[in-house]
């Protein structure tokens, strides 16, 4: 059974993999797939992923050893004319939620554990809803996300994880874009 609350918003969904030729930029344009994705749903006409991944370099946006600097997105939603604002040090989803809440996508930075490694990843969260198990009446939230490192574009929409899982995953960072008031 799932709560009445549910959202889900219908954010345009790019792939690091498909939507991009450049073997270089594949691996590392998790920023940039997720910066075209939340901008192209608050109506901002974004250059393809290559341009946005090009510029970030010449401009400093993506730091070789750290990855995309969450600052230059935030300059570079304003460029396109959007409102951006990052927070860091968040310890709970509320901001998240209320945000989704409003109508919009939120990117986020989570760690990527591989092979006893701890890398950095941002993707893009889309929706969430409240799920009620019908036999204990215990509710868990979950939230939707687009994961830009997809190789399927389909299997990367949409996909879901609960609440508890979000959090031990999560940087404490976003960066929350809308339309201009």
């Amino acid at each position: 059974m799932n709560d009445p609350h549910t959202i889900k918003l219908d954010v345009p969904c790019y792939s690091q993999f498909v939507d991009l030729t450049d073997p270089f930029w594949m691996l590392r344009a998790c920023g940039a797939a997720s910066l075209k994705m939340v901008s192209e749903f608050c109506g901002a006409t974004v250059p393809d992923l290559l341009t946005l991944c090009k510029e970030a370099e010449e401009r400093g946006g993506y730091d070789m050893a750290n990855g995309w600097v969450h600052d230059y997105l935030v300059m570079k939603a304003h460029e396109l004319g959007l409102e951006a604002e990052r927070k860091e040090g968040l310890t709970d989803t509320r901001e998240l939620l209320a945000h989704l809440d409003d109508g919009f996508p939120v990117i986020v930075s989570v760690e990527k554990r591989v092979l006893e490694q701890k890398r950095f990843h941002i993707l893009v969260l889309v929706g969430h809803e409240v799920k009620t198990n019908p036999d204990t009446l215990t509710s868990t939230p979950y939230f939707y996300y687009h994961e830009p490192e997809s190789t399927d574009k389909e299997k990367g929409k949409f996909r879901v994880c609960d609440e508890e899982t979000f959090l031990s995953y999560w940087r404490g960072k976003a960066i929350f874009i809308s339309p201009k008031k």
